[in-house]
């Protein structure tokens, strides 16, 4: 890549020197290009172990160097990713479908420096490090008006101007552009509470609304090929760019685009686009706030608790089937591999799948962090009480582990015992977080030491799989993982575990959030609130919670815990060995 790195700093003080410029440049860049996460991943955590010994710091107001240097960069690409999300989605369906075409983004200062650019835009403009306004090759009535932005860029916070359109000729070719394309552009504000105000030059494209696709279905009858072919010409996309997006001859394009004309009753092609447009007015206004929710596998209810929050739950295997309350980790969902679906019939269980706040449909919560189980674990009381669930078993899996504890806290006299699957441990030394894979290190040491720098690593981390990241995401998680990396080799592992990732960000980083604050603290007190036996099963290979973290644990535990470990498997056991689950519970 040869994107321009962010120089200076947010208060316009000295440049930053040697590995922190590269932090910085790769802080702007995720919040612009989420396909770089694991360049950032890489870059925060040499930052991290540089600085370990000073990280408590950041925890507190103390105006460190750390603080003024690194945070407040935070800050602003936290507030780019929220204030480019759609720019971002929409920037980000050609590497989705493979593509090279980049449209060119960069930011600049108040006083008119280009502080940050990504590889196009530093090639269509010949940006350096010292290139200010001036010096970019555009129209003179652009720099006029983009140089009378800058100059209102002190005004009063929240008096921002509108977007500012314009667009430019390309000359030459490069990124996916051809000489006589036309690069449409806009130049936003972006509020900085610790210094100037940025502007922002990004794509300009239309928002596709998630309820686009069902309102097309539904109208016009559209197939799914067909809505893809219609959101990419919303954008502007030529038939010739359409069929390399996608992969096919231009000639099936255009014959889909003229069986779209005949099914939307079109005369061309502009009128085509023009509907579409105003379609999704009418989708922005009425559709969904979010992609629709794949198809559960099991049946689906959903309990109004006193508290008056919706919880979804869902059910496998038989209605009259012995009780085992499923709680899922921080990137899994409800779902199950069909292995363990047909086993539940044989072998007689019933899952009871409760979705915790803020992932899949829902409903969030928005108490305080530091009791978010004990509300989980009430909430798991009160569904026993509601579906009469006695005697039953609690699986924890992966961070569920967690809410297992404090749910068998809240409803002793509905659950008998703890299954942990995969399960999280308490962390009681700093060796415990060494001892993990290096993307899962990075996030527990941010959530340990720095958890106000929590959700941009973790909305970064979002934003790389909301833009059609989830297979490198899923790669970069399990790069040190060979045992589970080969279970994923198996379509209906690497399906769950695709489909976890989507529930588990479908409103965002909240869930994330949580879960990573706890489940890198100590969190003995909860497990000594319950007394009911605990089964431990675990793969010696798992990448995140080692095998003498989880060893250790048993030991704690004493004659209430004891613990398989098994030699051939790693984090995903649960999926690639589900009768080994089965056959614990029969054991307890």
């Amino acid at each position: 890549m040869n994107d321009k790195p962010f120089e200076s700093s947010v208060n316009g003080t000295s440049q930053t020197p040697g590995n922190n410029a590269q932090l910085i440049e790769s802080i702007y860049r995720i919040a612009l290009e989420p396909e770089t996460y694991d360049t950032f991943i890489g870059h925060w955590d040499d930052f991290i172990q540089d600085k370990l010994g000073a990280l408590d710091a950041l925890r507190t107001e103390d105006k460190s160097l750390v603080t003024t240097e690194i945070a407040a960069h935070f800050e602003i690409a936290e507030r780019l990713l929220e204030q480019t999300r759609t720019a971002g989605e929409m920037l980000h369906l050609a590497p989705a479908y493979g593509a090279s075409r980049v449209d060119p983004q960069f930011l600049l200062d108040a006083s008119g420096l280009v502080v940050w650019s990504n590889a196009a835009a530093t090639r269509l403009f010949a940006i350096k490090r010292t290139t200010r306004l001036q010096d970019l090759t555009l129209p003179e009535r652009y720099k006029a008006a983009l140089a009378e932005r800058i100059d209102r860029l002190d005004a009063v916070p929240g008096q921002g101007d509108p977007p500012l359109i314009f667009q430019i000729p390309v000359t030459s070719k490069t990124d996916g552009f051809a000489p006589g394309d036309v690069i449409h552009l806009q130049a936003q504000r972006l509020h900085e509470k610790m210094g100037s105000d940025l502007l922002l030059v990004s794509p300009l494209a239309a928002n596709w609304p998630p309820g686009m696709p069902a309102l097309l279905v539904a109208t016009y009858g559209l197939s799914q090929s067909e809505c893809e072919i219609c959101e990419l010409l919303s954008r502007a996309h030529r038939p010739a760019d359409i069929a390399t997006l996608r992969g096919s001859a231009i000639g099936t394009v255009r014959t889909q685009i003229k069986s779209l004309l005949v099914k939307t009753g079109c005369g061309s092609q502009t009128e085509l686009v023009r509907l579409l447009h105003l379609l999704m007015r009418v989708a922005e206004t009425h559709g969904p706030s979010h992609p629709a929710t794949p198809v559960a596998q099991g049946k689906m209810t959903t309990l109004q608790l006193e508290c008056g929050t919706l919880m979804p739950v869902e059910m496998h295997g038989p209605a009259s089937g012995r009780p085992v309350i499923f709680l899922h980790g921080m990137l899994d969902g409800a779902s199950l591999t069909r292995k363990m679906r047909e086993a539940l019939d044989v072998h007689g269980y019933r899952f009871v799948c409760p979705t915790r706040p803020w992932f899949g449909n829902a409903a969030p919560d928005y108490g305080a962090i530091d009791t978010a189980p004990q509300r989980v674990g009430a909430h798991v009381r009160e569904m026993c009480v509601k579906l009469n669930l006695r005697d039953a078993i609690v699986i924890g899996h992966m961070a569920g582990a967690v809410y297992a504890f404090a749910s068998a806290a809240a409803a002793p006299e509905h659950i008998r015992a703890i299954l942990n699957v995969a399960g999280g441990v308490p962390i009681v030394s700093g060796a415990q977080l060494v001892d993990m894979s290096h993307r899962q290190r990075v996030v527990a040491y941010t959530a340990r030491y720095t958890p106000r720098l929590l959700p941009f690593v973790l909305r970064a981390g979002i934003s790389q799989i909301q833009s059609g990241g989830t297979e490198r995401f899923m790669h970069s998680l399990y790069a040190s993982a060979p045992v589970d990396m080969a279970a994923l080799n198996d379509s209906d592992i690497r399906r769950l575990v695709l489909h976890g990732y989507q529930f588990a960000t479908r409103q965002g980083h909240h869930a994330f959030e949580i879960d990573s604050y706890h489940v890198v603290r100590n969190w003995l007190p909860l497990v000594n609130e319950s007394t009911v036996p605990v089964k431990l099963l675990h793969g010696r290979h798992d990448p995140v919670v080692r095998a003498g973290s989880v060893e250790d644990f048993a030991e704690r535990l004493g004659a209430r815990g004891s613990l398989d470990m098994f030699d051939d498997a790693g984090q995903l056991l649960l999926h690639q060995f589900p009768e080994r689950v089965l056959d614990a519970l029969a054991r307890m």
